[in-house]
């Protein structure tokens, strides 16, 4: 990705999980992370898709949290693949036209 001159983007909701997982002085990731573009819900839509997505794979027996759902909701409405470990995000993926970046 970075290789491949590929803009990088942050959600907001990654920012949060970021920093509230810190136990020290938060003050230099906070300034790393500041200089990222942000991605961010456009709005009713985003919170209704990621609902969909929540409800449609509960409705297959998979089990999704409210932030992955929203983190794929803005990444599918920005048309941006999600750079992740979860495999969570490939659960999405086999439901909706979600692009993922793996690096392993």
């Amino acid at each position: 990705m970075i290789q491949d001159s590929e803009p990088l983007a942050l959600t907001g909701v990654v920012v949060t999980e970021v920093l509230q997982g810190l136990t020290r002085d938060a003050r230099i990731i906070e300034s790393f992370l500041s200089q990222f573009h942000m991605l961010g819900p456009t709005g009713f839509e985003t919170d209704r898709a990621a609902a969909a997505i929540f409800r449609t794979a509960r409705g297959k027996g998979v089990s999704l949290t409210s932030i992955d759902t929203l983190i794929a909701a803005i990444a599918i409405e920005h048309s941006a693949a999600v750079f992740t470990l979860d495999n969570d995000f490939s659960r999405i993926a086999l439901l909706y036209p979600l692009a993922l970046y793996y690096s392993f």
